[in-house]
């Protein structure tokens, strides 16, 4: 009976340890050199966010407006959905869409113009290890799926553009 409780015991530390590794070692390691950002989804902590330090305060703000959308996603969808979420291709790039629509969002409401907004965020998706085998149709589907009023204003935005440069050239 006793050597079951310390087995028990044993077993139980184990598990702790392993459980808080988990959790603090991202906290602890030093960000990876291309990440601007990062949002860990935790059971009952829920969103933890790290930040390039490295960040001018414009990149920041827009990587910021991209972590929060994720940090909702943690609320919403609860930590265990969150981390299968992310390891799913389809799912993943559903995720980081609705992020790149929040951080296009930002942009526009700073100032920026739609159309150069959506482009950047259409690029970073692009850009992304995770996606590389992905058609650029569906990511562009994804994203515009997403964040159906910005790729509609992006588009009238390109099209009014186009027409200016095509006629400004025909003077």
């Amino acid at each position: 009976m006793k050597s079951r409780r310390t087995s028990a015991r044993r077993l139980g530390l184990l598990f702790a340890g392993t459980a808080l590794a988990t959790f603090t070692l991202p906290l602890l390691l030093p960000m990876p050199s291309r990440a601007e950002g990062l949002t860990f989804c935790y059971p009952v902590v829920g969103p933890v966010q790290r930040f390039n330090p490295d960040l001018s305060n414009s990149a920041l703000a827009r990587t910021r407006a991209h972590e929060a959308a994720h940090a909702t996603q943690c609320r919403r969808d609860g930590a265990i959905w969150h981390f299968v979420r992310d390891l799913l291709p389809s799912q993943r790039l559903a995720a980081e869409a609705e992020a790149y629509c929040a951080e296009a969002s930002f942009g526009i409401a700073k100032g920026g113009q739609a159309r150069l907004e959506y482009a950047r965020v259409q690029d970073e998706l692009r850009e992304m290890a995770w996606f590389r085998r992905f058609p650029s149709d569906a990511l562009n589907d994804s994203l515009a799926s997403l964040c159906p009023v910005i790729a509609a204003v992006a588009a009238r935005e390109e099209a009014d553009w186009r027409a200016r440069s095509h006629g400004a050239g025909s003077r």
